[in-house]
């Protein structure tokens, strides 16, 4: 399993401090501001420490994390009823991983199928924003979306909040943020396959190894070469001419990659962001039964943990 660098411990042993505290002007050492350390949850109560005089700060919530204890605030966009079944059903299983992820990780989670809720007064509230699997299309939202990315907000996309074939209608999503143009191709069915590693030098891609085995997906290519954009950095990719390449791709006769080099997860320096093309299991479509989860790989999973803490400190 990857090692990830923020797991919140909610059972650690209490240390015999006077919850009374110190007086900030008696400190030993004196100092005039605490200077705290982060928080330690439990179930129904959270506290943290000074560093340097070790007094304690704590409070009661309801349930492991609150807004007071928070690491961050996240809101997902997307739909749950409507359109394609295995977009919505990806929408549903992420809303009940973030949840619980962020009760393990310190982080909140809120969820709307309401694009209004890209607008300058509710995006002060949140720290990352993620499109599930849709995007908006007003062009106020649009525009109120890139004033919270170019102001320093954070994102994260999956799968489908890509997609488009005209890439031109909102060209500083699709051409400048993305990178990566309209929509050229896709495999089918989904297939899990050998994901490449292509850096460990980004802090989502760290701790994962050289390559891993992905969930079951429908793979999507584009219309621009992300290699030639030098303000792309391609995390993830389909490769093969790795060792112990999948190819081909899908094993659907007709919508199949039998080589080539695919990206899959990237960012873009200029912004902090993330996209990964993660998010459509397998379903057959005429009975609506699913025969697999995205969030059943420990290494994608890692990946969206670490990278989320890393759009959060970039800010």
């Amino acid at each position: 399993m990857a090692k990830l660098s923020h797991i919140i411990t909610s059972s650690l042993p209490l240390l015999a401090i006077c919850l009374s505290g110190c007086a900030k002007e008696n400190a030993t050492p004196p100092h005039l501001e605490h200077e705290w350390g982060m928080w330690h949850r439990e179930k129904e109560r959270h506290y943290r420490y000074c560093r340097i005089c070790k007094e304690i700060e704590e409070g009661r919530h309801d349930d492991m994390v609150c807004e007071t204890c928070k690491e961050f605030k996240a809101l997902g966009l997307g739909f749950i009823e409507g359109g394609d079944e295995a977009h919505s059903d990806f929408a549903k299983e992420a809303n009940q991983w973030f949840l619980e992820t962020g009760k393990e990780h310190g982080f909140l989670y809120d969820f709307s199928t309401d694009f209004m809720m890209l607008n300058e007064t509710t995006l002060k509230d949140y720290d990352l924003v993620m499109f599930l699997n849709n995007l908006p299309y007003d062009a106020g939202q649009r525009k109120a979306f890139e004033r919270y990315m170019e102001n320093g907000g954070a994102w994260i996309g999956f799968h489908v909040s890509a997609f488009t074939t005209e890439a031109d209608s909102w060209a500083w999503y699709h051409q400048h943020f993305l990178g990566s143009g309209n929509f050229r191709t896709n495999t089918w069915n989904p297939t899990a396959e050998r994901i490449k590693v292509e850096t460990h030098d980004h802090p989502a891609t760290k701790f994962l190894p050289d390559t891993f085995m992905s969930t079951p997906n429908e793979w999507y290519g584009w219309e621009n070469d992300l290699r030639e954009n030098e303000d792309i950095d391609i995390l993830l990719s389909l490769d093969d001419s790795i060792e112990d390449s999948t190819f081909p791709i899908g094993d659907k006769p007709g919508e199949m990659w039998d080589s080539g080099y695919w990206p899959v997860a990237w960012s873009n320096h200029n912004y902090n962001m993330l996209y990964l093309n993660m998010g459509h299991n397998l379903m057959y479509y005429n009975t609506y039964e699913k025969t697999s989860k995205t969030f059943e790989s420990e290494e994608e999973n890692d990946f969206v943990i670490e990278g989320m803490f890393s759009l959060i400190n970039g800010k």
